[in-house]
């Protein structure tokens, strides 16, 4: 499911609130990690895997700013906790209006609603095996506006990972069991606050890594999605290359035939022993898709 808002009226005034936010690494790979067990996924991709992290003791801080509607998102991930094969994630979520006129950035093209989102989420994951994990996302959220409208909304996701030993893992996350939050622009330039079912999909992907056993300088992912009211499936692709220890470079596109779409993601990733500092942007000329992402991840 995209992250970004989903702009659904010709005059660009109604809209949905994204539901949750994903890594910094996920993005610039467009979206494919969904069976990554290795590379630090957030919980927003697949709850599974936090059951096979091979290092889950993790903190991670992303921060998105989009151009077209000036939203900043910003999400904390707490470090897992683990007992035998259970496995919890918390992570909490702020969404707001963001600040003109920021070194290296444009003005906003869309109307800007005036909504401050807060999300709390817990990922449960159950590692089956040691090869085999299942895992749900529950996703609390609470919008309110400058006119003291105030809005709650549930949202959950399940999935789940398979790594068998070697270098391919499997992965598959239905996504859409709540509502999302909606807004509205009046004429009065007020926004209003409203609710709709959550657009559900389906997706399956793999990840590929190599070498399998050693220090790995190369992963590919691929994920197919299905985004249920909408044309077409969307194939999606990503590759990671690390070609010295301190350094990743990442790239990714999504590709949706029936709607004629394509939308490249290209990133980066500065390794420094315990710290990574990740950055991402999408430079696709799409409504909603010009934005850029920062992130940090600390192992704990």
């Amino acid at each position: 499911m995209a992250q970004m808002p989903q702009l659904i009226t010709d005059e660009n005034r109604k809209g949905v609130l994204p539901s949750q936010m994903v890594d910094t690494r996920s993005l610039s790979m467009a979206n494919t990690t969904i069976a990554d067990v290795y590379g630090k996924p957030s919980i927003g991709i697949n709850a599974a895997l936090s059951g096979l992290f091979n290092q889950p003791s993790f903190v991670q801080f992303n921060s998105n700013h989009n151009w077209d509607t000036n939203f900043m998102q910003h999400d904390l991930t707490l470090p897992t906790l683990s007992n035998g094969p259970h496995h919890i994630t918390a992570r909490f979520g702020l969404l707001h209006r963001g600040v003109d006129n920021l070194p290296f950035t444009k003005s906003s093209t869309l109307p800007e609603p005036d909504v401050t989102m807060y999300r709390a989420e817990l990922a449960y994951a159950f590692a089956i095996s040691n090869y085999f994990s299942i895992g749900t996302l529950q996703s609390l959220s609470y919008t309110s506006n400058s006119e003291e409208a105030q809005y709650w909304n549930y949202f959950a996701d399940v999935g789940l990972v398979y790594a068998p030993d070697g270098s391919v893992s499997y992965g598959l996350v239905y996504r859409g069991l709540g509502h999302e939050t909606t807004y509205e622009i009046i004429e009065t330039g007020q926004t209003t606050l409203g609710s709709r079912l959550a657009q559900q999909s389906l997706e399956i992907g793999a990840t590929l890594r190599y070498p399998a056993d050693n220090e790995t300088y190369l992963s590919i992912s691929f994920a197919n999605e299905k985004r249920f009211g909408e044309g077409g499936l969307w194939y999606k692709g990503g590759i990671e290359i690390i070609p010295a220890s301190l350094i990743s470079l990442r790239g990714g596109a999504m590709v949706n035939f029936s709607q004629s779409l394509f939308i490249p993601r290209v990133g980066l990733g500065i390794h420094s022993g315990v710290f990574r500092l990740d950055y991402m942007i999408s430079p696709k000329n799409l409504v909603g898709e010009q934005f850029h992402q920062i992130g940090l991840t600390i192992q704990l």
